[in-house]
């Protein structure tokens, strides 16, 4: 009898598993044909932020989803590797290679973070929350006070967009609507999937292991500060390489995109979606921007409307969006 019973559910998890993986399938092949049903420029662009952002959020996930740390400030890790790329191509050489500027953005981003993150990690919960507040607000209050280099509250623009090519092979430009959403599907599908598959090794259950009990993961003897700090060094170079295609989409960097209300829509994205899913950030973000840009056309208060309306949600979904989808998919087993 028990025999017969593990055979049934040997036989149920491959085609679980073939079901996912055909989701997924069906999910990225609407991505690739989106630009075809979508031929407004405009919608372009708002898609192609919104995979930006969602991959933002995703790297939110990581340390608050995952590994149990709150960052008010995440933005501010993207709005670093934008002005590292817009400094460099403004000031610098504006015909750098778009494979050079996305690893010297990550790569400042990354020699930022770590020192940062070395000393935050030595805190914890509500402390390590106030210390991201106030990194990100010296980084905000940096880039708008030097206004000689960063334009200050006038953003930095004159940022010349490169083509996408490898070697001679030229793919596209970054100044076109399509192409660099092309390109940016591609970016954050590899990140997504890299990042989904470090989650799900060894490395990603020490960090639920912290989120949970991080007492009882020291005492087996787990280094705690070290899984969280490359907890936070993978979510900040996730969120540099946000930086460096958010700088290409827009051709421009703006301090806005560092503040505090910046880093809050972060947050609410990653909440809206689910924590410890990756992909729930993805629908946060959607549903954020998408839900922005709407009610931004009915009135100018729309932030008003918009909080009331992220505040229902949280309250009557409080697992997110990808909670609602867990859910459904329970009942429909049942």
């Amino acid at each position: 009898m028990m025999s017969s019973i593990s055979m049934d559910n040997s036989r149920l998890m491959p085609r679980a598993k073939l079901y996912k993986y055909i989701a997924w399938l069906l999910m990225f092949l609407v991505l690739i044909l989106l630009p075809y049903f979508i031929t407004n420029p405009f919608y372009q662009r708002l898609v192609t932020e919104i995979l930006i952002y969602g991959l933002l959020a995703m790297s939110l996930d990581v340390i608050l989803g995952y590994t149990g740390l709150l960052s008010f400030m995440h933005a501010a890790y993207m709005g670093i590797a934008a002005y590292t790329v817009g400094i460099f191509v403004v000031y610098v050489d504006a015909q750098a290679s778009l494979w050079f500027t996305f690893l010297l953005g990550v790569t400042v981003v990354i020699l930022i973070a770590w020192p940062v993150g070395w000393l935050q990690v030595r805190t914890g919960g509500f402390a390590f929350a106030l210390l991201t507040i106030a990194f990100g607000m010296m980084y905000y209050t940096l880039v708008w006070k030097s206004r000689d280099i960063t334009g200050g509250d006038d953003g930095l623009f004159g940022i010349t967009r490169p083509t996408i090519a490898i070697g001679d092979w030229v793919l596209g430009s970054t100044s076109n609507p399509v192409d660099v959403y092309y390109f940016t599907l591609c970016v954050v599908a590899i990140c997504f999937f890299l990042t989904k598959r470090i989650m799900q090794s060894p490395f990603g259950a020490v960090l639920e292991s912290i989120r949970e009990n991080e007492k009882r993961a020291a005492f087996i003897g787990v280094n705690v500060r070290r899984y969280k700090l490359q907890a936070w060094i993978l979510a900040c170079a996730l969120a540099g390489v946000c930086g460096v295609l958010f700088t290409y989409l827009k051709g421009s960097v703006s301090p806005t995109m560092m503040d505090a209300s910046a880093g809050g829509s972060v947050l609410m994205m990653t909440l809206l979606g689910g924590l410890g899913t990756l992909w729930g950030s993805f629908v946060g973000a959607g549903l954020f921007i998408f839900g922005q840009d709407y009610i931004s056309t009915m009135t100018e208060h729309w932030m008003i409307f918009m909080g009331l309306a992220v505040m229902l949600l949280v309250i009557f979904m409080p697992a997110g969006a990808a909670g609602l989808v867990n859910r459904f998919i329970t009942k429909s087993k049942d």
